[in-house]
């Protein structure tokens, strides 16, 4: 049995029309394949080798991780920082070193930093020159031509923006597929010429849907640019989703995808590399780059996860608990926006300061 992906909800859910059943499982790329009999025919376990491999390793008085591939494979292990102390490495350390395909092998040999390794084992990907400079010259990398024309496109007022959503498998309310989000949490920071920056918030649970919309056109300024982080499989679609459910605000919404710019291309595009990133490109790990003042480690809700899970629980609260988790929500997404605020003044003044 498994649920309908092109099931839409409409007053009521219709389990006939959302639940499906048949004889075979999904395979790694979300479609129909294998019946279970077939699948087991083509596994072979010899379980008494593997019983006895069980033993062997549950007698073991301690086990020495073996740091592969599979470790970060498709995304990482959740044991990894158990096995692996990351903190002792360097900043520049060839295990940062982003899709090369030769870190472990020059791990192992006793290679410790990027520039390091050997030029023929290097891809040639403009992050990994980005990265290679960086750990070369001591000093972050930055391509300052390109940052240049990427930022002639930013347009005043900035709007700095950023949601908080949760996923329903089963569509809770009507025009939602199965696996559709419920943004619940907007926040806003609007940046005028003259440096005047201003903070917008959304949070509502239950069915916020039409509100949420109707709150983020009036906020917003209708000209300018509209700068996320990391868009395209986040906010972007969010937007192209609820213009689906409410086509009243289609065109409304269209403008706004049209106007957004995604902060996080001058660092996916190795534009800019600072090694004290370490390999990473969430705001999270770029923040700290930029400024020593303004930190999550700060917050009550200090991640996306942590946010959904008190917004699950907001309903049960009574009035006085619900003030609490609202703010603490609330201040978790003000803080994503102004992050996103230093981290593009931080790049204009790496610009002017290299100049």
């Amino acid at each position: 049995m498994y649920l309908n992906k092109e099931y839409i909800r409409k007053e009521s859910l219709d389990l006939n029309e959302l639940l499906c059943i048949s004889d075979k499982l999904f395979n790694k790329r979300n479609h129909l394949s294998k019946t279970i009999a077939e699948c087991i025919d083509e596994v072979d376990i010899d379980l008494d080798r593997w019983i006895e491999r069980t033993k062997e390793i549950l007698n073991r008085t301690s086990i020495t991780p073996v740091r592969t591939k599979q470790c970060t494979a498709l995304r990482r292990c959740n044991y990894y920082p158990v096995c692996f102390d990351e903190s002792n490495e360097p900043d520049d350390s060839i295990l940062f070193f982003t899709t090369n395909q030769h870190k472990l092998d020059a791990y192992n040999r006793g290679i410790r930093h990027i520039h390091e390794l050997p030029l023929n084992q290097i891809e040639g990907f403009r992050l990994q020159y980005a990265q290679y400079m960086a750990s070369k010259t001591n000093k972050p990398f930055m391509d300052r031509a390109a940052l240049k024309v990427w930022m002639k496109q930013i347009q005043y007022p900035i709007s700095y923006l950023d949601f908080e959503w949760d996923t329903f498998a089963i569509p809770p309310y009507e025009n939602m597929k199965p696996f559709d989000v419920l943004c619940f949490q907007y926040s806003l920071h609007v940046e005028t010429q003259d440096g005047n920056l201003k903070h917008y918030n959304f949070f509502e649970s239950k069915d916020c849907r039409r509100h949420f919309v109707e709150q983020l056109i009036q906020d917003l300024p209708k000209t300018g640019t509209i700068l996320v982080y990391n868009m395209e499989g986040a906010e972007k679609l969010r937007l192209k989703q609820l213009a689906s459910q409410f086509e009243e605000y289609r065109e409304e919404l269209d403008a706004i995808c049209s106007r957004m710019v995604d902060l996080s291309k001058p660092f996916e595009a190795g534009l800019y590399y600072n090694s004290k990133m370490r390999g990473h490109y969430s705001l999270k790990s770029i923040l700290p780059v930029f400024s020593k003042d303004v930190s999550y480690l700060d917050l009550d809700i200090q991640n996306g996860l942590n946010a959904v899970f008190a917004y699950r629980t907001y309903d049960d609260k009574d009035e006085e608990e619900k003030k609490e988790v609202k703010k603490a929500i609330s201040t978790y997404c003000q803080m994503d926006t102004y992050a996103e605020y230093i981290v593009y003044h931080g790049l204009i003044e790496e610009v002017k300061n290299n100049a």
